[in-house]
């Protein structure tokens, strides 16, 4: 018997934070393909710092703005968001500094990014599609559509591309 996971249905008020998380994901492949490739660190961190500032800081805003909104103060999957991106800021924070551990934080700060996204796509998602009313959560993202601009990733040299 084939084991067959059908995806969850995704309410189409998070759709387009749910779409920013390619984003990341694909951020993640390219810091390991980077790795991979023997990537001057120099580059990749310049990448790095690009991708906080234009593409993930205002994503985690949001986030946290959107959890502000819906959830209570003390609700634990609100705390866990919060203690995620500071951690996750703390992490671009020390590949920016140019530690000695850097080709390890490189790849500390993919996993956890990586390991985040999933959270919020399997769990956290789910969680807000139960407990919040699909009105709140209309209004939100109709909220959090005034906030957002488009976000482009075009870090150049692309240095994750085959050589």
């Amino acid at each position: 018997m084939k084991n067959t996971v059908n995806p969850q249905k995704r309410d189409k008020n998070l759709v387009p934070i749910s779409r920013e998380h390619h984003f990341g994901l694909l951020f993640c492949w390219k810091l390991r393909q980077g790795l991979r490739n023997g990537t001057d660190l120099e580059v990749m961190r310049a990448y790095v710092r690009f991708f906080w500032d234009n593409i993930l800081k205002a994503h985690c805003e949001e986030e946290e703005w959107l959890l502000k909104r819906l959830l209570p103060k003390n609700d634990i999957a609100r705390v866990r968001l919060q203690e995620e991106h500071r951690l996750l800021q703390v992490l671009v924070e020390l590949v920016a500094e140019g530690s000695p551990m850097n080709k390890d934080l490189f790849k500390v700060l993919e996993q956890d990014l990586v390991d985040h996204i999933r959270w919020e796509e399997r769990e956290l998602f789910p969680y807000l599609q139960a407990v919040v009313h699909s009105d709140e959560l209309e209004l939100a993202s109709k909220l959090l559509e005034h906030k957002q601009g488009p976000r482009i990733d075009n870090f150049k040299p692309e240095f994750w591309a085959t050589k």
